[in-house]
């Protein structure tokens, strides 16, 4: 493919309609819901942007922590973008936690990768209960990272992730290299060897659900499979959400979750 051709199939941005619409009114959202309900920021280290929001049921049990890593191509969005997910969570007894991390270009993906990797652990250190780890595109990415990365060579306990969702994920990141992302992103080698998922094995049975928009690009829909066939036994799917692009199935994260909880019992 020419580096045209690949940047339809992989920047959603350009083919999905009102794509800039959808962006503001995400924000519009979470800015009511941040007033309706203040999240708890939680810092999982001393960066400007190393931080959770964290929404709480008010009573009751809460059944799983769950942490949304967000896209944006580790290059856009911040927590504060998210928080329009987090009233159906809450409402069903899930704590939200939605993480922010730096951004490309004033860092590379490993640093990143670092970053997510430390606010799991925080999140397994401070909630007793399930943690379920979920992430879009980007996110999904950074989340199949997590769910392949041995912890004792950080010298860390693995942390208690007791399933997870990669939704609309990237898994093998060197197509990547050769759309108009690459002069933001820069991608090494090592980084596209180390850091795709589908060249890495987890490192945790727990059950990896695989989904994605049925409106998606081919070139998402292969990245999808590609994980599934690399981690038998551990990803399941894909599991493609009929009706949705590659934005509008974030709106699906609370019954994708509800799905992995339920594989996970």
């Amino acid at each position: 493919m020419t580096a045209g051709e690949l940047d339809l199939e992989y920047l959603p941005g350009l083919t999905v309609p009102n794509a800039t619409e959808l962006f503001e009114e995400w924000a519009r959202r979470s800015a009511e819901v941040r007033a309706a309900i203040p999240p708890t920021e939680l810092a999982y280290g001393r960066g400007a942007h190393e931080a959770m929001d964290v929404f709480s049921p008010a009573a009751g049990a809460v059944r799983a922590t769950v942490l949304f890593i967000h896209g944006g191509y580790w290059r856009a969005f911040y927590k504060d973008h998210f928080s329009y997910l987090a009233p159906a969570l809450v409402a069903a007894g899930l704590r939200l936690a939605v993480v922010s991390y730096d951004l490309a270009p004033s860092v590379h993906v490993t640093d990143i990768v670092g970053q997510v990797r430390r606010a799991v652990l925080h999140l397994s250190r401070r909630f007793a209960e399930p943690l379920v780890i979920t992430g879009h595109s980007a996110g999904g990415h950074l989340a199949a990272v997590v769910h392949s990365t041995d912890w004792a060579t950080l010298g860390a306990d693995r942390p208690r992730v007791a399933a997870a969702v990669g939704i609309s994920g990237l898994y093998d990141l060197e197509p990547l290299t050769r759309t108009s992302l690459q002069p933001v992103v820069d991608l090494t080698p090592l980084e596209v060897s180390a850091l795709s998922p589908v060249r890495r094995r987890p490192t945790t049975d727990a059950p990896f659900l695989v989904a994605l928009g049925a409106l998606e690009s081919p070139a998402f829909h292969a990245q999808s499979r590609e994980l599934v066939a690399a981690w038998p036994g551990v990803a399941m799917g894909p599991l493609a959400v009929e009706g949705c692009h590659h934005f509008d199935v974030c709106d699906e994260l609370l019954p994708l979750t509800e799905r992995a909880l339920n594989v996970m019992s």
